[in-house]
């Protein structure tokens, strides 16, 4: 049915008449173009699909020179009719007619077809939000959005994605050598890598910049768990560190915290694509703890989301407001916590030689500092062989809470100090209620 000729003009028909709907739905009375003028372009660019599938490539570029000319000729009229530039709607009448063309020619498959459908019509949809966003940037706020993107595009990939290791530091082991001091194995210690920790520093400043975005968009609230639900996929800590660093700078406490627990509870659900293709058997023993820790992160995130915010804290956002008009991000406080991040990761790599296999549960929890995934996957592939089921859940839940201890003390560092109360205490009642885990 799919390949059907039939099929396929009915459904150029229907994306010119979504486009069009979408059009008219926001359109002036005097803006032409709607669902019947839409579907007509769509259904012509799937005709000339046909024709140049079909050899007749001469119908083929005539039709589109008709077209080419009707765009044109409504965009000079209409602008000399309204006095308006805007060049959206020739856009759309272009997109329909390319992607009715696109339907039959066979260049891409349909579901690419329908993915860029989609994504047009998110984009003409969001006039209003973006003219409203667009209304409300500053000069200085630009600057800050090319500054991310010298950060993130220009910086990072310059630099080297090598490991720096111990044995790298210059005239180390000139010296050690007078003292009669061999580094070993602790000379193949990585300290260090230039680009990943960029990375960090991208990400955490990324997550402030995106969380601006959605905030300029949707408002505060709504932004913080939007960002934290897609932060905590990719790193709650970051995102813990992104949300201490708005605490300090005089946001509402209480909607920090719950973005804050949204993002942990987010955290969680990577562990089953990464469990689950290695070992299925132990993901059904460990499900019961992961739906424990979810529900009481979500629960509690839910409960400072829903406080009532107190005018003290309505009068900081406002000053926050006032002193982000300009600042989308702050680099310094990422750096910093790259360099305290590469100081958990040399101390936790030293902690691994020192205590090797037969300190399994206690390195496993120092390296946690640094992340889970790399934990998880190794539990999972050594639960039922190395270690009993029991164990490996025992050493997930360890893990778990000492990550959490860690994002503890990273809010003390960077935030303010009632965000890192509230914060501390409700995780750890979240690692409470893991350990309930245990005995189901």
């Amino acid at each position: 049915m799919l390949e059907s000729i039939a099929f396929k003009l009915f459904l150029s028909i229907l994306i010119g008449a979504a486009i069009g709907l979408e059009r008219q739905s926001g359109a002036t009375q005097e803006a032409p173009g709607g669902i019947r003028t839409f579907s007509i372009v769509s259904l012509m660019g799937a005709l000339g699909g046909v024709l140049l599938t079909s050899g007749a490539n001469v119908l083929f570029a005539i039709m589109s020179a008709f077209v080419a000319l009707l765009i044109l000729a409504y965009y000079v009229i209409y602008s000399l009719k309204s006095n308006k530039l805007g060049f959206t709607n020739e856009l759309a009448v272009f997109f329909a007619y390319l992607l009715g063309f696109l339907v039959t020619a066979s260049s891409l498959s349909l579901q690419v077809v329908i993915a860029i459908f989609v994504v047009v019509l998110l984009i003409l949809s969001f006039k209003h939000k973006v003219k409203h966003f667009m209304a409300r940037v500053s000069r200085s706020e630009t600057e800050s959005f090319i500054s991310y993107a010298i950060i993130a595009l220009v910086v990072m990939p310059f630099l080297p994605n090598t490991a720096i290791h111990v044995s790298d530091i210059p005239l180390l082991q000139t010296i050690l050598n007078g003292y009669q001091i061999n580094l070993g194995a602790f000379g193949s210690m990585e300290i260090f890598n230039p680009r990943n920790i960029w990375y960090i520093v991208v990400l955490v400043t990324g997550i402030d910049v995106f969380g601006y975005l959605l905030g300029k968009l949707f408002g505060n609230k709504r932004s913080f768990v939007l960002t934290s639900l897609i932060g905590g996929f990719i790193s709650s800590t970051s995102t813990t560190i992104a949300m201490a660093n708005k605490s300090k700078k005089g946001g509402v406490v209480n909607h920090l915290v719950g973005a804050t627990l949204i993002a942990n509870m987010a955290s969680i659900f990577p562990i089953f694509l990464l469990v689950g293709p290695i070992n299925g058997a132990w993901l059904a023993t460990i499900v019961p703890t992961l739906v424990l820790v979810i529900l009481s992160a979500a629960i509690l995130g839910a409960v400072f989301l829903l406080k009532k915010t107190e005018k003290k804290d309505e009068a900081n956002k406002l000053d926050t407001s006032a002193e982000k008009k300009g600042k989308v991000f702050s680099l310094m406080p990422a750096l910093k916590f790259a360099l305290i991040l590469i100081a958990v990761k040399f101390v936790t790599k030293i902690c691994l030689v020192v205590f090797g296999n037969s300190g399994f549960i206690i390195s496993s929890m120092i390296a946690s500092l640094a992340g889970l995934d790399a934990i998880v996957i190794n539990l999972a592939d050594m639960a039922g062989k190395t270690i009993t089921f029991h164990t490996a859940l025992f050493t997930l839940i360890l893990v778990s809470a000492t990550n959490m201890v860690g994002k503890m003390v990273y809010s003390f560092i960077q935030g303010k100090g009632s965000f890192a109360l509230k914060l501390s205490l409700s995780l750890a009642v979240v690692i409470g209620v893991s350990f309930i885990g245990l005995f189901i």
